[in-house]
């Protein structure tokens, strides 16, 4: 049977580049002298020169493992605070832009990516922003010619990665073979890549990893994956490397590995936490430990009528608590925010489950 590997949409994985220009940012956790004493612990952004500053410091911090839900919405919050005294402000604006798409609210971010103008230093980032939520919603003319437009307002080969990243999802697998070739000559013969930030080459390498474990790589998805240590890296690309593991049948090590960094952080992430429950499952693990936790975890999504989070419950139903018409409910759900190649493959995924129950119910009698 081929393995399937389900990564984060590629909404979450441009994250690890949108912030071109790196800002350093320390943290720290406070521990009681006496173990008499009762506190949370929290990771601490530290304080900056300006609100401004803050934000992006959040901002940046935000798609480390445990730390979206504090930090998207502090970040949110003072940004709004912040417009309301400079409305048009271009950076301000960028912000928004990236919280709304951190919600899927992507024509609202594109709308405000509108206010950023091309000679504002972050339209660069503005521009790879809106490639990727056109990427997203299926609009890969207009994704492209976003990314066509950081020809002259960046290097040449951010433009070509955002190019084939695009080309990628043209729905035939020889796209993905060119797409993925064409990358790895980029990067090997690009002497400005060489010397561009861990920031991007992490972008890159996560691109490059996704379009090797599309073809069956896994193995070279991981070599590109290794380049980073996963202690500081963000979600989507945790997501990914468990995600190979699991197809290379390697459930032990993303327990191993990832369930420490998870327990560490702050919070639970839901993409995170169905995969450690996936590996117990391959596992046939007696006693249950992550699996619980994403089952209360998808409660209350559901509770919430959470879409922003259908993939996972679509997954969660269709791997975890088998419920079919719950699971195409969720990927019908999801499909209508996310039209990537990994979103169509859940939606068929889950009709498949659907239909081939229905099947079975009209077959008669001693069939």
């Amino acid at each position: 049977m081929k393995k399937q590997v389900y990564a984060l949409p590629k909404k979450a994985l441009i994250w690890a580049f949108l912030t071109l220009a790196s800002t350093s940012l320390s943290a720290e956790s406070y521990v009681p002298s006496s173990k008499d004493t009762v506190v949370a612990k929290w990771t601490v952004v530290a304080k900056s020169e300006s609100p401004k500053e803050r934000v992006a410091l959040l901002l940046n911090k935000a798609n480390q493992p445990g730390l979206a839900s504090r930090y998207y919405g502090q970040a949110s919050a003072l940004t709004n605070k912040l417009l309301q005294t400079s409305p048009n402000d271009p950076q301000l604006l960028f912000y928004q832009a990236k919280i709304a798409q951190h919600y899927h609210r992507f024509d609202e971010a594109l709308s405000k990516l509108e206010g950023v103008p091309p000679s504002h230093e972050n339209y660069a980032s503005a521009l790879l922003l809106k490639a990727n939520i056109l990427l997203v919603q299926g609009k890969l003319a207009a994704a492209k010619r976003s990314c066509l437009q950081l020809l002259g307002v960046s290097d040449l080969w951010i433009s070509s990665a955002c190019a084939l990243e695009v080309n990628a999802q043209q729905g035939d697998s020889s796209h993905v073979v060119d797409s993925y070739a064409q990358l790895l000559t980029l990067v090997e013969r690009s002497s400005l890549y060489q010397h561009t930030n861990e920031q991007q080459q992490r972008w890159v390498a996560q691109i490059l990893a996704e379009l090797a474990a599309k073809q069956g790589l896994y193995n070279q998805a991981l070599s590109h994956l290794s380049a980073f240590e996963l202690t500081d890296v963000p979600v989507s690309y945790l997501a990914l490397w468990a995600d190979v593991q699991l197809a290379l049948d390697s459930p032990e090590r993303v327990l191993n590995v990832l369930g420490p960094i998870v327990e560490q952080a702050d919070s639970f992430d839901d993409a995170l936490l169905l995969r450690l429950a996936l590996s117990e499952h391959q596992t046939a693990e007696q006693t249950a430990r992550w699996t619980p936790r994403l089952t209360q975890r998808i409660n209350i999504r559901l509770q919430r009528k959470d879409t922003a989070h259908a993939t996972d419950i679509a997954r969660y139903f269709l791997d975890i608590k088998p419920d079919r018409k719950k699971a195409l409910f969720w990927a019908k759900v999801n499909w209508q925010h996310a039209k990537l190649d990994g979103d169509q493959r859940l939606l068929e995924r889950a009709m498949d489950v659907q239909y081939a129950a229905e099947e079975t119910i009209k077959q008669p009698a001693g069939m």
